[in-house]
């Protein structure tokens, strides 16, 4: 499995807010890895603001990262079976309205974004390191705009008897599809979860750990697919990435130390290419998307095509975003829109490592 990339036009405004989830949260999320403080204490207002500005600082690395540049092509092929899967639904249950897409993107609304927290703070007093456990919430309002270039038509309405007395009224669809210029949007919202680890030195509070990835799911955790993982190839360096906080791979539940001579973050050299393999999900019919700098790669099965090329951004830490879609929401005209998507950190330097 490997990617094509597919880019163009206009960037639109994508800034999204960082908000905190609740305390009580802050425990579940990271499970081991996670630096448990053995003292508590009770924050100054001189610390609540530098923990604030601290997070406002560094809110950029926590974006999920799924803006495209403009409405771009996709595959209309669909991927794996969806094909014969499509085919079997149109002339099983002829009540639903389907289409073909070949363009989508994702348009987020910027406008009523804002920024609130809880934080967990604690005092090491074998190591006299102070530091602060946050539990990041991401919302993600907008809408996933797709172009229909076909679609099936309405033929008439169809009239269910149901014991003793209730009658049911609905459409009744063609079982194939008819040419369409249309655009078709669902709304995007759901609950993202994120974390990172702020450290007091000298008096100032800075970014010292960030967890292995951010997880948005669409409309919540209950209803959306799940990624249990997938393997990062580059010339220099393979590296499996876990749901669970595995000791033994680069788990997205774990913290992990942004100080570049840890080495703890997954790194890669300008210049690199990176292929994403090895995605394990629960749903197997789906679409799957990478997102980097603003650019869209297609999951393809049995093709050799591109991979992400880590040549137009300058060294820094940024966010290869993973969206997983299941199938019907890219050709089903009503529905919500359902997804999982995971947001890993990366660091990105210059010349070769």
């Amino acid at each position: 499995m490997s990617l094509r990339s597919v880019q163009g036009g206009r960037r639109r405004p994508a800034g999204l807010a960082v908000a905190v989830l609740a305390v009580a949260l802050c425990l579940v999320l990271f499970g081991c890895g996670r630096t448990a403080p053995e003292g508590f204490w009770e924050p100054t207002k001189d610390d609540s603001a530098g923990i604030k500005a601290a997070i406002e600082l560094n809110k950029g690395y926590f974006k999920t990262g799924l803006a495209e540049l403009a409405m771009v092509l996709c595959d209309s092929a669909l991927p794996g079976t969806t094909a014969t899967i499509l085919k079997k639904e149109l002339q099983g249950n002829p009540f639903k309205q389907r289409f073909r897409l070949n363009q989508l993107e994702h348009v987020f609304y910027t406008d009523s974004f804002q920024m609130k927290y809880t934080f967990i703070a604690g005092l090491d007093t074998l190591k006299q390191e102070t530091t602060c456990t946050v539990s990041l919430a991401e919302t993600i309002p907008g809408v996933l705009r797709m172009h229909a270039y076909g679609m099936t038509d309405s033929l008439r309405e169809s009239l269910i008897i149901i014991p003793p007395a209730e009658t049911l009224r609905l459409p009744f669809y063609a079982d194939t599809m008819t040419a369409r210029d249309t655009v078709i949007e669902k709304r995007i919202g759901g609950a993202s979860t994120d974390g990172c680890v702020l450290k007091k030195i000298g008096g100032v509070w800075q970014l010292w750990k960030m967890s292995g990835g951010g997880r948005f799911y669409a409309p919540g955790p209950e209803d959306a697919p799940y990624i249990l993982s997938l393997r990062f190839v580059s010339s220099s360096r393979t590296d499996t990435v876990t749901l669970r906080p595995d000791t033994l791979h680069y788990g997205i539940q774990r913290l992990f130390s942004v100080d570049t001579a840890d080495h703890q973050l997954l790194t890669f050299s300008t210049g690199d290419w990176v292929t994403v393999s090895n995605l394990l999900t629960n749903q197997g019919d789906a679409f799957d998307y990478l997102y980097f700098n603003g650019r869209r790669y297609e999951f393809k099965t049995g093709v050799v095509v591109d991979t992400v090329k880590f040549d137009s951004v300058p060294p820094g830490i940024y966010r290869l975003s993973l969206e997983h879609i299941p199938a019907p929401v890219l050709w089903e005209v009503l529905g919500k829109y359902v997804a999982t998507t995971w947001g890993v950190p990366i660091r990105i330097v210059g010349g070769v490592q």
